[in-house]
């Protein structure tokens, strides 16, 4: 139901929102409102508009820009524009009071987005189209996008170059360049390590309990698409192998879409003796990421979880397959990429993919390949 939900969001953005732009470039133009503000005032600023749709990823991603613009705007006030979902992922990061969220109650966004007087509006979205609309429709002066999508250009004061294989959060940090921010470096690594997460007591009885002193992994086996989803089987005997060979327990973690492949993984694990906790369905972010500090290594497929993973300083190993590993993914001592280097990948771009029945790009990724990455980024936990 979810993905139909979000399937129907785009198909509404590529239709109503391509055409409600287009109108609007249009009036820009006619009423002479479409020109450029060249000289942008720093001390001026006092209340910025970031409009950040899509998954947890996304924002999870956007967090160092976010707090870029905290410390070069201290005394601005700085509301997010994003989804319900990705509420807790704000939660985390100190800034639930500044959400506006508008997929719940539309009318009183807008109604919101046209009461509160903007100086800036920086839209992240990388395509789509109705986030343009809701940067025109805050009033701002200056308005940053990505100069990508034709359709939508005209509703921005100032265009940033977007490189559809560039690294995310660089792109994202670019947007912040027309407002003088560019010695600004990104790093989402360990950005939320500072947190003071507890667990709630049973829980934390839980993990005591069956790991003791021993450390363990947490282990995301689920997918936001089938086309990112590794064989259960595999999962089976990794969780086996990271048992046997690196004397790691196990943690599952996900949400409530990924119970199904979850329970099937657990049936079997439970037989072989490994030590296994499953959390999936029933933590909410907040909790999943006081368990991720507690673990010494994060598996799992290019997905939010793996995004907070690094954010909280974990050790990774991401498995990609459609998703571009050059733009999602980190490699150095901490973090590896597992990946096959097949003719057809990457295929995703914009929440869009190609359809596949092979899926080869996941399919082929073996155990031993995600075994020895796990070796190399284990010492560095």
């Amino acid at each position: 139901m979810w993905i139909d939900r979000i399937a129907l969001f785009k198909f509404i953005d590529a239709t109503v929102g391509a055409t409600l732009c287009r109108i609007l470039g249009r009036l820009n133009f006619l009423t002479g409102r479409e020109s450029c503000i060249a000289d942008i005032r720093p001390e001026s600023i006092r209340r910025i508009l970031v409009i950040r749709p899509g998954g947890m990823g996304d924002m999870i991603v956007l967090l160092p820009v976010i707090a870029t613009l905290q410390n070069r705007f201290p005394d601005a006030m700085i509301d997010l524009v994003c989804e319900k979902r990705n509420i807790e992922v704000l939660t985390l990061g100190s800034m639930k009071k500044s959400a506006m969220v508008y997929d719940t109650n539309s009318f009183r966004f807008l109604r919101l987005l046209v009461r509160r007087k903007y100086d800036v509006a920086v839209d992240t979205e990388q395509f789509h189209h109705f986030s343009a609309v809701f940067a025109l429709i805050s009033g701002a002066p200056i308005r940053i996008g990505f100069k990508i999508n034709p359709y939508r250009n005209p509703l921005y004061t100032h265009l940033v170059n977007y490189l559809p294989d560039g690294p995310e959060g660089e792109q994202f940090m670019k947007l912040l360049e027309p407002l003088g921010i560019r010695d600004a470096r990104y790093s989402l690594q360990g950005i939320l390590s500072d947190l003071d997460l507890r667990l709630p007591t049973a829980i934390e009885a839980d993990i005591g309990q069956l790991f003791g002193s021993g450390s363990f992994a947490v282990i995301h086996p689920g997918s936001s698409t089938v086309y990112k989803l590794w064989q259960t089987e595999n999962f089976v005997k990794l969780a086996q192998l990271l048992h046997e060979k690196l004397g790691l327990g196990i943690v599952f973690a996900g949400n409530n879409n990924d119970g199904k492949v979850s329970a099937q993984i657990l049936k079997v694990v439970n037989k072989t003796g490994c030590r296994t906790l499953s959390y999936v369905g029933k933590l909410n972010l907040t909790t999943t990421a006081a368990v991720m500090k507690r673990a010494r290594l994060f598996i799992g497929a290019d997905s939010g979880l793996a995004h907070l993973a690094v954010a909280l300083g974990l050790p990774t190993v991401v498995l990609f397959g459609p998703s571009d590993h050059l733009k999602w993914g980190i490699e150095d001592a901490r973090h590896a990429v597992v990946r096959k280097n097949l003719p057809c990948s990457p295929c995703f771009i914009f929440g869009y993919h190609k359809p596949c029945r092979m899926i080869a790009c996941m399919k082929q990724i073996s155990v031993d390949d995600v075994l020895a990455a796990c070796r190399r980024v284990l010492p560095h936990s």
